[in-house]
């Protein structure tokens, strides 16, 4: 209301004295315009003299401060999500994880079923390797096979050798002519896949994996995987990967290996902490991501208890 008055009155004050100079009609015209706003504003101040209309303002203006704060509050909030990128969550529907490293999956649904390996054999041939069973309870069993084919060498693996994403720099091998092979396992029922059977630290390490964009959830973790190898070997250094796309959006990546692997399988782990590299890809807040700048391989002796049993259906 208070805006409004102070409107009129304004209003009439720059009608009147835009029209000096004219008519004695048109000056005794703005003459009675200018007592009408005289008149208005005492009215006005009359009525802001009112105990009562002094509290009502007092409230308003309260009010408005409160308004003002919650604005403030939000701004800030909204600054500090676009600063921080949330955590990216999928959907976990078709995700199964344990609840410790125990060989166990909870609330499992899918009745009783195989564990196998499938791994390439002479002449590319496929070899078939049934590990155990997961009964319709959950629980289960692994047996691996005292010895496997390898496909490749170490140094001719994808995961333990550089240049296969792009990447530079060195690695030295001890015995670099030692096969090797990376295992795999699906959950079968009826002899069809209806799954994959992981380790990691959370789900988020295995859902959406993806080694060549590193996009990890933005969450501190590892996987697990078994590796054979058919001669005892080593391999100890770094690759690392350029990612070159201008406007800010230049970035390097750097797998750091430390692994000594005895003849027969190895449990390597893959762990993903440290400092972070944030990109805005651009295009709203679901396009930036955070990168792990540091990728390390090392070898543990068993399971660690906080690792996880992840099963992941197979998408149809």
């Amino acid at each position: 209301m208070r805006a409004s008055v102070k409107y009129l009155v304004t209003t009439f004050l720059l009608v009147a004295l835009s029209c000096k100079g004219q008519s004695p009609e048109q000056q005794k015209m703005m003459e009675d315009m200018e007592k009408k706003g005289q008149e208005a504003q005492r009215q006005y101040d009359s009525i802001m003299k009112d105990p009562q209309m002094k509290n009502i303002m007092q409230q308003v203006e309260e009010m408005e401060a409160i308004r003002k704060a919650d604005r403030d509050k939000r701004n800030v909030e909204k600054q500090e999500k676009i600063s921080i990128p949330e955590n990216s969550k999928s959907n976990f529907e078709g995700y199964i994880i344990s609840r410790s490293n125990m060989k166990k999956l909870d609330n499992w649904i899918y009745g009783e079923a195989k564990i196998v390996m499938v791994t390439l054999g002479p002449y590319s041939s496929v070899v078939r390797h049934n590990l155990g069973t997961i009964s319709s309870e959950g629980s289960f069993d692994i047996q691996l096979p005292d010895k496997v084919a390898t496909g490749n060498t170490i140094k001719e693996n994808r995961w333990l050798s550089c240049g296969n994403f792009g990447d530079k720099g060195t690695i030295n091998y001890s015995n670099s002519n030692s096969g090797i092979m990376q295992a795999s396992l699906q959950i079968e029922k009826n002899d069809k896949p209806i799954g994959r059977l992981n380790m990691a630290s959370a789900i988020e390490l295995i859902d959406r994996w993806n080694p060549l964009l590193h996009a990890y959830h933005d969450i501190p973790g590892y996987r697990l995987e078994w590796y054979y190898v058919n001669g005892e070997t080593s391999a100890k250094g770094q690759c690392i990967q350029e990612n070159r796309y201008g406007d800010g959006k230049d970035f390097d990546l750097t797998k750091v290996y430390d692994i000594y692997l005895k003849q027969g399988w190895n449990l390597v782990k893959t762990a993903y902490n440290g400092e972070r590299i944030l990109i805005d890809w651009g295009e709203g807040q679901n396009n930036k991501h955070s990168y792990y700048r540091e990728e390390k391989f090392t070898v543990v002796n068993s399971i660690p208890d906080d690792a996880k049993w992840v099963f992941s259906e197979l998408s149809n």
